[in-house]
């Protein structure tokens, strides 16, 4: 089923003056065209850095710049990212799609191709070589002998003259890449070199209508909402604009900055810039090291794995608001519907459920990408310079939301960084026995066989992905070095076989009293240690555990309770998760994980277990997916979760 976004951008179009309109009255309309972008039509200005990879690419594609002479050299230019396996954006200039700039992670390059307008342009002006082609076109037809040409691109066309398609020379073969359905004319527009001058002049009204409107919505807010003010502020735009328009709301606030570990050294300099500049306090919750500690017992992350999000951003965020605002605060965010379409359909003001003191609310809610950066230029932000250079998504530099061009960019501006991770990932690449593409390509991007990742795979001659192989090996390749080889069930009984001695020594009196305290029956016999529920009996001894009876929920959900509270106890990052959502006093940490310091009831017990990033990510996506045969095991719906999300404290 084809995913519809809720809510789409529109950029209208002053085909006179030769620029963007984004509010225009309703008496204008006529006077403008609404630009034909791809859902959701959040498109964003271009950058010099963004210049310098379409120059680059179109110098690949056709060995000289007369494309972007022509089309990009003047102007003002929009870029909107679509779709891709990996990165892609839409190119608009003088109001049309002329053409598409998109990464290309086998050759490692950026990569230009032609929109039906641009081509169109392109063709009648001679700017492209055609090749005519008899008979079908249609996109993978091979064509020999190539024609005589110097570019790498071509224009294809039928015996009629019509443009049907692009072509791309292969050695002696021309394959047909791109077959044109839309056939859509360019509009026509002066053609006048427009300045940012120009467009904020004749944006301004609009612009000022829709601070005011976002102005207006946080007094009224306030007014219902009692509370200190911050400003969740990540040193990227719509954060900023977000805390501007705050700024002018209240006056007085302050800000949060969540400092992973993981983030460039630009945004770093660009936070303490934008709390100087409004002589807001400013508070950062602090990761530390610990991303680079925990990826020794995870594995790197997955979009499907995000065990970094709990350690380096829950966590120290939820400790710090905790200790600021124990009453709560009414905590303003850059959010935006067009970012994503879990955000498109996100309720104006919300509450997340692991920090509900806060009351969060976006008042760019409504706004385009575009309104925010031209009210950054307008007001003059301080604005991060990572923009400039081509980075159109900050953060956490490695995130596995990321797409392979991005990574480039980092390695190209960090290589001592991205190095630092590049290593790691080698380091892992090894342990699960993958090809060299599985770093390349970033295939450990998911940790699940997911479509987007087998898309990928299929690239890769002669290899098949097996999740079981990748998840023991993980598991094995962790410092808990603890995986399931053998899992027989006969008899109502279920037998693992371990790799190694499941409780050794150092953890065995841990785990011996976080299981009592949460309501099991332990014993001990020599080297045996028994846990029993009404349900279920568990029995571990050396390399081996047995669970009888193996038939019901209930026994399956016993062991899952044992294995997390043994793989916490070997490899605890000392997050602090575990202790942080449980009344003061029930729990402490300790060398070997964390231990009740009474016995818990229910609801304590779910979130002194499930909050953990080691049991919410390691052992229910990688160890009980192998026991209970099937990747989706994290899925199922006997799963014991968190009873409330009703804040403790």
């Amino acid at each position: 089923m084809v995913r519809i976004w809720p809510k789409t951008a529109k950029i209208y179009w002053d085909p006179w003056r030769n620029i963007p309109v984004v509010r225009p009255r309703q008496e204008e309309l006529d006077l403008y065209y609404a630009v034909r972008l791809s859902e959701p039509g959040d498109a964003r200005p271009v950058f010099p850095g963004d210049l310098e990879k379409l120059r680059g690419a179109i110098l690949y594609e056709y060995g000289s710049d007369k494309v972007y002479t022509r089309f990009f050299n003047t102007g003002f230019m929009l870029f909107n990212k679509v779709p891709h396996w990996d990165l892609m954006y839409e190119i608009v200039s003088s109001g049309n799609v002329l053409g598409q700039l998109y990464y290309d992670p086998f050759r490692e390059k950026w990569r230009f191709r032609l929109t039906y307008s641009g081509a169109y342009i392109a063709n009648e002006e001679g700017l492209v070589d055609k090749a005519v082609l008899e008979g079908p076109i249609y996109t993978g037809r091979e064509v020999k002998p190539a024609p005589s040409t110097s570019m790498r691109q071509l224009i294809i066309a039928d015996k009629k003259g019509n443009i049907r398609g692009l072509g791309e020379v292969y050695g002696d073969s021309l394959i047909v890449v791109k077959t044109f359905h839309d056939t859509t004319m360019p509009v026509e527009t002066s053609g006048k070199s427009a300045s940012l001058e120009d467009v904020l002049k004749h944006n301004e009204e609009g612009l000022e209508a829709l601070a005011g409107k976002s102005i207006s919505y946080l007094k009224r807010l306030r007014g219902k909402y009692r509370l200190p003010v911050s400003v969740s502020y990540s040193g990227g735009k719509d954060s900023l604009v977000a805390l501007d328009i705050a700024y002018k709301a209240f006056g007085e606030l302050e800000m949060v900055f969540n400092d992973t570990g993981l983030e460039l050294p630009e945004t770093i300099k660009n936070v303490y810039e934008v709390s100087e500049k409004y002589g807001v306090r400013l508070h950062i919750a602090s990761a530390g090291d610990i991303f680079w500690r925990a990826v020794a017992v995870f594995g790197p992350p997955g979009k499907d794995y995000r065990w970094c999000c709990k350690v380096a951003k829950l966590v120290p965020i939820a400790r710090l608001t905790r200790t600021l605002w124990p009453n709560g605060a009414l905590n303003i965010v850059g959010q935006r519907a067009f970012e994503s379409l879990d955000r498109a359909k996100s309720p104006r003001v919300w509450r997340n459920k692991w920090i509900p003191h806060l009351v969060s609310t976006s008042p760019i809610q409504e706004w385009s990408q575009l309104e925010c950066w031209l009210y950054i230029f307008k007001h003059r932000l301080p604005y991060n310079k990572l923009y400039e250079r081509g980075f159109d998504r900050l953060g956490c530099f490695l995130c596995p939301s990321s797409a392979l061009a991005e990574f480039k960019d980092v390695e190209k501006e960090y290589p001592e960084l991205w190095g630092k991770w590049g290593m790691i990932l080698e380091e892992w690449r090894v342990k699960l026995s993958q090809p060299a593409e599985w770093v390349k390509l970033g295939l450990w991007r998911w940790l699940t066989p997911a479509s987007a990742k087998r898309r990928i795979a299929r690239h890769i001659e002669n290899y098949s992905m097996d999740w079981r192989r990748e998840y023991t090996n993980r598991l094995l390749g962790s410092s808990i070095n603890l995986a399931p080889l053998e899992i027989v069930e006969s008899n109502n009984e279920l037998k693992i076989l371990f790799n190694r001695e499941v409780l050794a020594p150092s953890i065995r009196e841990v785990v011996k009293v976080n299981m009592g305290r949460l309501g099991y029956s332990v014993e001990e016999q020599g080297d045996v240690f028994r846990v029993s529920s009404v349900n279920t009996v568990i029995t571990v001894s050396g390399r081996s555990i047995h669970v009888k009876p193996s038939m019901s929920s209930e026994n399956t959900e016993d062991l899952v309770d044992l294995l997390k509270v043994i793989y916490r106890a070997y490899g605890c990052v000392k997050c602090g998760s575990c202790i942080l959502w449980i009344p003061p006093g029930n729990a402490m940490l300790t060398q070997n994980g964390p231990i009740p310091l009474k016995n818990l009831d229910d609801k304590t017990r779910r979130f002194y277990l499930e909050a953990c990033p080691i049991s919410d990510q390691l052992v229910e996506k990688t160890l009980v997916p192998l026991i209970l045969g099937t990747p989706k095991a994290f899925k199922r719906k006997t799963r014991r979760r968190i009873i409330t999300s009703e804040h403790y404290g």
